[in-house]
């Protein structure tokens, strides 16, 4: 079975961050074109143009508005002719304690992850359905969805409400040949959180201890797992929240083994 998308296109909104990169990348590299679709437009361009003029087009958006989503979707459909994939990467994390958190800072998260997804889902899926010939949306969530980070009291609502969102439209539209994903990544290895780590090298520590596969999930990776799900070999996965974590939200019980093998160790070097 065939991995190539030749004669596809995909519209990645959030397209110019770290992870929406890779997934433009992989989209070109398996014959796809691509929309780069994100609030920075000199990142948006810089992207398109690493993707190649002939494969990619940037289109600088407000992924809360509808008008902007539209427009991302018509200038998609006027330089390629359709459009059959949309893959929403964009998102912020702030952090803050619940009790001090802000409204603004709890509306700006949902609306960037949430909202926005919704937008460009009712946008893109309103072309899917025109078109008549099917089409695959997967939504970048989080393993945070269900292992919820303390100070970071709107990011995993957030995400939780991506999954929600990936089930409820992948009932509502396989009548329509759309198939709706969520993609869950764990800890990836991003300039975030390489910078987060230079500040706090024991948070580093903390979390791979709870990792069965003692790394970040790596963007390219992230990027497979998105691409797979707009293929041929994906087409009965619907609905589905896929984590892509290494097994982190499996390992509640890890550090009592590592003690373990650590208390083991001490005992018979002690023998």
């Amino acid at each position: 079975m065939s991995d190539r998308l030749d004669g596809r296109v995909a519209v990645v909104a959030g397209g110019a961050g770290g992870i929406g990169r890779a997934v433009c990348r992989r989209f070109v590299e398996r014959g796809a074109r691509v929309t780069v679709a994100d609030v920075a437009a000199d990142r948006t361009a810089q992207t398109a143009a690493e993707c190649g003029a002939e494969r990619a087009i940037g289109a600088p958006v407000d992924v809360v508005d509808p008008d902007s989503a539209a427009r991302c979707v018509a200038a998609t459909v006027e330089r390629f002719g359709r459009v059959d994939y949309l893959a929403y990467c964009a998102g912020n994390n702030i952090k803050a304690p619940a009790l001090e958190l802000t409204l603004a800072d709890w509306r700006s998260q949902l609306d960037i992850h949430l909202t926005g997804a919704f937008v460009f889902c009712q946008a893109v899926g309103r072309r899917l359905v025109a078109q008549g010939e099917g089409g695959r949306i997967v939504l970048l969530s989080s393993v945070a969805a269900w292992a919820p980070i303390p100070q970071r009291g709107a990011y995993s609502p957030s995400k939780a409400g991506l999954v929600s969102l990936a089930q409820v439209l992948s009932v509502e539209w396989a009548e329509h040949r759309i198939n709706v994903n969520a993609v869950c990544p764990g800890v990836a290895k991003t300039p975030m959180t390489d910078l987060v780590y230079s500040r706090d090298p024991e948070l580093k520590r903390i979390r791979r201890s709870r990792m069965p596969i003692p790394r970040e999930v790596l963007p390219d990776e992230i990027a497979d797992l998105v691409v797979f799900l707009c293929g041929a070999g994906s087409a009965y996965v619907n609905g589905a929240a896929i984590p892509i974590d290494g097994g982190f939200l499996n390992s509640g019980f890890m550090p009592e083994r590592k003690l373990g093998d650590a208390a083991e160790a001490i005992h018979n070097g002690g023998a």
